[in-house]
């Protein structure tokens, strides 16, 4: 471990800088959501002052507002974008050590550590959301993410998901397996009483500074209102059924999507697992979960499940196939937004339900021996490329053609033999190693 430890220092360094340096290189890259609401709401939030809070100037809650009321003494230091680019940053250098901390606390592996902070730093979807897009889902997956650290360690991450929720309503996909925790070690109710105690707490600023307590409250509200479209731009069950009735679908979705959360939970409180990887491996369950099974759902809703299996595959590298896939499916989705290539979409979904089957069956069966299947990587790395250069290729709009029907059938395909080969192990096979 000695040995290692200088090694991962220097990895972390190497990658932290490579990072730093992608972000500065892309701090000017915009489209049209940059234009329509970032660069707006940073210039109402610099030209006001602490006045600004009075007025409901982003879609947001409260806590984003104040994140630019900080960020607007700085303007000094660079364009408008670049200062809403680097609040992202910062809280996804957050979520890189978060998920090394994970790691290491579990494994005790300092390459294994540093490995994960460099993934998550470096990850696709990440550089994508943040340093491309400006967009703010590393907020909340980093009060996510310190929910489960907590939990992993035994204690209450109840606060930290409701500071999650408070910043947008996507951290309520880690709900099932808070109330999971909740049922499992049999702690009081009343503790889901913080989720709407901090939303108000954090929105009291605001609140004194003028604004209207139902404006506050009606955030949400007005967030699910904006879109009447089952299917957006997330790679989930719902681009298969896009044509439903929106009223039925909206209501098939809650109802499918409450009930898959509440198995999830049940299934948490009566589980006899109690190792920090189970700890993870549900709350990675309870993030794909969520945004896979909810209607009007957009790309970035998956990033923090994107992140927790990096953390995941870090511990145990039997989960590298879940991380890898998650990021391919990820970016998949983002080319549909930011090139309009919405045909990778499909392909992305085919391959995200897959992953869905193969999370849920993992809970069933348990801990199995890892295995490296080289033919199975070789065969998912090439269909992947394969697709992506054809999607490129082709470019934006609906580009069906045979090729397209052969790259994302053997895309999904290979993706179903990669997750079925990593998982077949032998119970007379000696036990994973640890070592980094």
């Amino acid at each position: 471990m000695l040995r290692t430890k200088p090694l991962a220092i220097a990895l972390m360094l190497v990658c932290g800088l490579a990072g730093l340096a992608l972000r500065y290189l892309l701090r000017e890259y915009a489209n049209s959501d940059a234009f329509q609401f970032l660069i707006p709401w940073y210039t109402f939030a610099r030209d006001h002052g602490l006045g600004a809070l009075a007025e409901p100037f982003t879609n947001y809650t409260p806590f984003y507002s104040y994140l630019l009321l900080i960020a607007a003494p700085f303007d000094w230091l660079g364009q408008p974008l670049s200062l809403v680019k680097t609040i992202s940053a910062i809280f996804e250098l957050g979520c890189a050590i978060v998920v090394a901390q994970i790691v290491w606390r579990t494994t005790k592996l300092p390459l294994r550590a540093s490995l994960a902070f460099c993934a998550v730093w470096l990850a696709p979807t990440v550089i994508f959301n943040g340093a491309m897009w400006g967009q703010a889902d590393s907020i909340w997956t980093f009060f996510t993410l310190v929910s489960v650290a907590l939990f992993m360690r035994d204690r209450n991450g109840i606060l930290p998901f409701a500071v999650a929720f408070s910043v947008k309503a996507q951290g309520a996909f880690l709900g099932p397996f808070v109330l999971g925790m909740i049922l499992r070690r049999r702690m009081r109710f009343a503790w889901l009483a913080a989720v709407p105690g901090v939303y108000v707490v954090l929105a009291l600023p605001v609140i004194v500074a003028g604004r209207s307590f139902v404006s506050v409250l009606g955030v949400y509200i007005d967030q699910a209102n904006t879109f009447h479209r089952l299917f957006i731009s997330a790679a989930n069950i719902w681009i298969f059924a896009a044509g439903m009735p929106y009223a039925i679908g909206v209501a098939a979705g809650l109802v499918l999507a409450s009930a898959g959360g509440l198995a999830l939970s049940i299934f948490i409180a009566q589980s006899r697992r109690t190792e920090p990887e189970f700890i993870l491996l549900v709350a990675s369950v309870s993030l794909m979960l969520m945004p896979y099974l909810l209607p009007k759902m957009h790309e970035r809703y998956f990033y923090a499940f994107e992140l927790a299996s990096i953390g995941l595959a870090c511990i145990n590298l039997r989960y590298l196939p879940f991380a890898v896939i998650a990021q391919v499916d990820g970016v998949l989705s983002y080319l549909a937004f930011d090139r309009g290539i919405v045909m990778s979409l499909l392909p992305a979904a085919l391959c995200n339900t897959v992953l869905v089957c193969y999370l849920v069956l993992d809970l069933r069966h348990g801990e199995r021996v890892s295995r490296f299947p080289r033919l199975a990587w070789l065969g998912f790395i090439a269909s992947t490329a394969g697709l992506f250069s054809y999607l490129l290729f082709a470019g934006a709009g609906m580009n069906v053609s045979p090729a397209y029907v052969l790259a994302s059938g053997l895309a999904a395909l290979m993706t179903l033999r990669l997750l079925k080969e990593s998982h077949r192990g032998s119970a007379h096979d000696p036990a994973p190693s640890h070592r980094a």
